[in-house]
């Protein structure tokens, strides 16, 4: 799909750690907007986020990012003991310290100002996907990456947070990697990828089929259009 302002191209690219490859034969351009990389656990989704940040491997072809990117993890380690607005501030480590006003306007933007103070220890799994993601806003980076932001978070939390993720795609360049088909369903390009190696690329409506979704997971998929809204439905019999 034509990106305008692409910020991320991949060309027949294999990705990985060392000498083992994860990702094979990647082409991909990111752009404007949210980018939602699709697929069950282990299909290479985060090693293709950790290629963009410089902490994964381009063992074949090329990789070009244009313009700086800032990486939301899946887990929070060594930031626990901070609290929220301390990690916040650590956004732009190297360049200086965020300053407390730029810090707040990120809680604020992502609904958390009132725990500013908490430490990280003391919150919630959703409470701390959305500090990281708050720090990824402090960074001013031209490209967010945000890994599985609704893993293990329940239903009132998961939707809260695909809203604050289609907000912020409004403003800023998202990716996101995630096995949540209703995020992909609010995405600009969606990248679907399964053991390694895409099987789909476009917008939501062209390539998120059911033929395609069950590829993907290898289990049966229905989609269901109820009040001009697409519902994803994996029938348990």
């Amino acid at each position: 799909m034509p990106q305008r302002n692409a910020l991320v191209e991949f060309k027949d690219a294999y990705l990985g750690y060392g000498s083992r490859v994860v990702v094979k034969g990647l082409n991909l351009t990111v752009g404007e907007g949210l980018t939602v990389l699709l697929g069950p656990n282990g299909s290479g989704k985060t090693t293709i986020m950790k290629a963009i940040f410089g902490s994964a491997r381009v063992i074949k072809g090329w990789l070009r990012v244009n313009g700086s990117v800032t990486y939301a993890p899946a887990e929070v380690d060594g930031l626990i003991n901070l609290t929220v607005l301390e990690t916040v501030k650590t956004a732009r480590r190297g360049y200086g310290w965020v300053s407390d006003e730029d810090a707040m306007d990120a809680l604020m933007s992502v609904g958390i100002v009132g725990i500013s103070n908490m430490r990280l220890s003391e919150l919630s799994t959703g409470q701390k996907r959305l500090t990281m993601i708050a720090r990824a806003i402090a960074s001013n980076a031209d490209l967010m990456l945000i890994d599985e932001p609704t893993a293990n978070l329940d239903p009132g939390n998961r939707y809260r947070m695909i809203k604050v993720i289609r907000e912020l795609a409004n403003k800023h360049a998202v990716m996101v990697a995630t096995h949540d088909v209703d995020i992909a369903l609010t995405a600009n390009q969606v990248v679907m990828i399964r053991d390694g190696n895409v099987i789909g690329v476009g917008e939501p409506g062209r390539v998120l089929t059911e033929e395609r979704l069950t590829q993907l997971y290898g289990i049966v998929v229905k989609l269901i259009k109820h009040n001009d809204e697409v519902h994803v439905v994996f029938p348990v019999s």
